[in-house]
């Protein structure tokens, strides 16, 4: 039977429906992905935490999201697409009846399904380390304390493995639930349509989408997605550039009480880079800045200085002076047991 054409309505609707969702979800994702990392790797209570990003760039909101979750979501639709083709290739051969023909779908989808999640953990660990690299794919022993070292890196587990495993499994259902709707769908017309093969993923995507029987996993595929890029993103140590600041002669002589004088007062001559870059608006610069509490202990505030209060401002990429990626497997021997771990 010959293959019907794809119509210019038909690609449109296609594109709408794998484009669109990312595009509308890239800021709120990027927004809430930033809202986790600074609750968890920053230690800001929620409230300060919500305050914190919406003095965030936008752009730097959007590309946190594109980073995180575009990869997850192609993927995981790849993933489905795959799982469900290889389900229906199996079960449109001829004389391929009897439980040996779902032995082998169900190897092939195993073995596919294990190919994403390496994918998924390297992707992971690229992303932790900010580049494309060996180091990033083989990890290096940090000198750390452990506390420290299981902070400031990304680890196999769970780090990388359980958004991994999410990812993995919300792609295995989709791709079922697409394999069901489609089979369900063969059943309620009234002309059998041509079956699909594995090098027509394309027409696949495409005519689900017009005919809607990819649907109800499609939204499983990116619901999972989603569900494991949050989690990534939590496990994720914080990326936010730094800036330096240098401070005009704002500080009176006669020195206010010591809970009054401005955070720069305490500080060295050179401003140690530890302050996180949040946003420049409205001749306000705000950023984290990272102090000590009462116990002594290392605690992240967020500052907003006048324009007027310092005499320049640079912001410059973020320098990690240990890896943010743990080897395979983890060390314990080689980390320091510091007792001020934590300060």
């Amino acid at each position: 039977m010959s293959t019907p054409r794809i119509s210019f309505l038909d690609l449109a609707q296609t594109l709408a429906a794998y484009l669109a969702a990312p595009a509308v979800l890239v800021y709120p994702f990027g927004f809430l992905a930033l809202f986790v990392q600074f609750s968890n790797y920053f230690g800001l209570e929620a409230y300060t935490a919500w305050y914190a990003v919406s003095l965030v760039n936008n752009i730097i909101v959007i590309g946190q999201g594109a980073t995180i979750l575009l990869v997850a979501l192609l993927g995981s639709v790849l993933l489905a697409g795959f799982v469900s083709q290889i389900l229906l290739w199996r079960g449109n051969r001829e004389g391929a009846n009897g439980p040996g023909r779902w032995f082998v779908a169900v190897g092939l989808t195993f073995g596919v399904s294990l190919m994403a999640l390496v994918l998924y953990v390297l992707y992971s660990r690229m992303l932790a380390a900010g580049r494309i690299s060996w180091l990033a794919i083989n990890g290096l022993q940090s000198n750390e304390c452990r506390y420290n070292a299981l902070r400031h890196q990304i680890n196999l587990w769970p780090d990388s493995l359980v958004p991994a495993l999410v990812f993995v499994l919300g792609g295995w259902l989709g791709g079922l639930l697409i394999y069901r709707s489609y089979r369900k769908y063969l059943r309620g017309v009234l002309f059998p349509v041509a079956e699909y093969r594995l090098r027509d993923i394309f027409r696949f995507f495409a005519e689900g989408i017009t005919q809607r029987w990819i649907l109800p996993g499609l939204t499983v595929a990116y619901l999972s997605g989603i569900a494991a890029s949050l989690i990534l993103a939590w496990f994720t140590p914080g990326f936010m550039p730094f800036v330096n600041f240098g401070f005009t002669d704002a500080v009176p002589d006669k020195q206010p009480a010591a809970e009054e004088q401005p955070f720069y007062a305490t500080e060295p001559k050179k401003q140690p880079t530890s302050d996180r870059f949040l946003s420049y608006a409205e001749g306000h610069w705000h950023f984290l800045h990272r102090g000590k509490n009462k116990e002594g202990e290392r605690e992240y505030r967020v500052i907003s200085l006048r324009e007027t209060e310092i005499s320049y401002a640079r912001v410059v990429p973020l320098r990690v002076r240990s890896p943010r990626v743990a080897p395979f497997p983890w060390d314990d021997p080689s980390t320091q047991d510091l007792q001020s771990c934590r300060r």
